[in-house]
């Protein structure tokens, strides 16, 4: 297949994508909860210590010190979608696992929270963000980290994955959902490489149509890690859409896993079943309210 006709097809699904995204721009309602941000733990001084990440990130704004700081970790940091995250999910042991090991790829889940965890010690607001589909057919999410700046007052994504964030037709660096509402609606948006020039941005939203369709697919809902700090603490704040239920499309997703389960991979069917019955037992995830996403953090 040529290029021109790759490119169509990535179009074709941006459109098809955005489309999705139009239909379901209002949020439920949701709980008051609040994401925590604590910079004071020990373990961001050891850092500091082990890294140069205060010589990386420079001075600037706090979105100018993270974007360097972006670029200087993202190309080091192999990337696996099959790693199995076995090692700790922390800044300290991810990256004694993988910085400048391309045999010890990584997953944007750890990424994100590497790179989260390394803003916060440079005292950047800093979340963890799963990004999530709208199919419950579709097995792949993507994970990203949004960072607050305080001199344009606004979050913004950027992606260790990708090494890159998304701007709009004046250049202005994207929040999430700046960027889902962008989509939603036609505007003009596009995908960076934290290293490229502006100068042409039509021309670069040609080039990254791929990572605009992929992107935007996963732009459905939100699950923002509560407490930015380091480790995790395993509680997720949800951002639906109206009329949405995480839970049915899980279980929807769990019936379709064990009813397509090659032959090579029956081993797992007993897990697939044992995860759809606690799914079963188990309420739906509660919403939290889109102020809390929006608010600002200091």
């Amino acid at each position: 297949m040529s290029k021109k006709e790759l490119q169509a097809i990535a179009r074709h699904m941006l459109h098809v994508y955005s489309g999705i995204l139009f239909h379901h721009q209002e949020f439920e309602a949701g709980n008051g909860e609040e994401n925590v941000y604590a910079f004071a733990c020990p373990e961001f001084e050891a850092l500091r210590s082990q890294y140069p990440l205060t010589e990386t990130a420079g001075k600037g704004s706090d979105f100018s010190r993270a974007r360097k700081l972006l670029h200087n970790l993202a190309p080091r940091l192999a990337h696996c979608p099959w790693y199995d995250n076995h090692i700790p999910c922390n800044a300290l042991a991810l990256l004694a696992y993988s910085l400048d090991q391309p045999e010890h790829g990584i997953n944007c889940l750890n990424k994100a929270k590497l790179f989260a965890e390394c803003c916060l010690a440079l005292g950047i607001y800093a979340r963890r963000v799963r990004i999530m589909p709208f199919s419950p057919y579709d097995f792949d999410n993507h994970v990203v980290t949004e960072i607050y700046d305080r001199h344009l007052a606004k979050w913004i994504m950027l992606d260790p994955t990708t090494d890159g964030y998304f701007i709009d037709a004046d250049r202005t660096p994207l929040s999430l959902l700046e960027m889902r509402s962008k989509f939603a609606n036609g505007e003009f948006i596009t995908f960076v490489h934290s290293k490229d020039s502006l100068k042409d941005i039509r021309k670069l939203r040609e080039k990254y149509l791929d990572t605009n369709q992929y992107i935007c697919k996963n732009l459905f809902y939100f699950q923002v890690e509560q407490y930015s700090t380091f480790g995790e603490k395993g509680k997720f704040l949800h951002f639906v859409p109206l009329h949405f239920s995480i839970k049915e499309t899980q279980q929807a997703n769990l019936k379709y896993r064990m009813e397509n389960l090659p032959a090579e991979q029956e081993a797992f069917r007993a897990s697939l079943i044992e995860r759809a019955d606690k799914l079963a037992a188990a309420p739906e995830p509660e919403r939290t309210a889109l102020s809390s996403l929006l608010k600002k953090p200091c």
